[in-house]
C-alpha cells in the first residue's frame, strides 16, 4: 500500500477574543467559503464564494481537524497565523497510508 506524506491540521476559535459575530463569521467564511443569494428585479442570483479549504485538497476528519496535502502546510499555517490569539492551531507532519484518504487528497489535487 502507498503511504503518502501530508499534514494533520487541528484549530479551535476562542469565541471571546474575536470583536464580534461578525469578525468570526469572517474567519469562518474565509476558512470555508459561504453561499450568497442576491435578488434583483424579481430575479434571483445565486453565488458560491470559496473559502481557503475550497482550494486545499483537504480530508474532514472531524469537527475542527482535516488532513490536507502537505504541500499547502504553508497557505493554510498562514491563514490561521493571521488571526493571531483569536484562533489557536497545530499542524502535525504526518504519513497517510489509508487509501480512501489518500484518493480524496488526489482528488482535490486533479480538481
Amino acid at each position: 500500500m502507498k503511504e503518502k506524506p501530508a499534514s494533520l491540521l487541528s484549530y479551535r476559535t476562542h469565541r471571546k477574543k474575536f470583536d464580534s459575530v461578525y469578525e468570526r463569521n469572517q474567519f469562518y467564511r474565509g476558512l470555508f467559503g459561504y453561499k450568497q443569494t442576491v435578488k434583483r428585479n424579481g430575479k434571483e442570483y445565486k453565488y458560491d464564494k470559496d473559502g481557503l479549504m475550497d482550494e486545499v485538497p483537504n480530508v474532514r476528519i472531524d469537527d475542527s481537524v482535516f488532513i490536507i496535502v502537505k504541500s499547502h502546510t504553508d497557505k493554510v499555517d498562514d491563514y490561521f497565523s493571521d488571526w493571531g490569539d483569536k484562533v489557536s492551531h497545530h499542524i502535525f507532519k504526518v504519513i497517510v497510508d489509508d487509501k480512501s484518504i489518500i484518493e480524496k487528497l488526489k482528488e482535490g489535487e486533479t480538481a
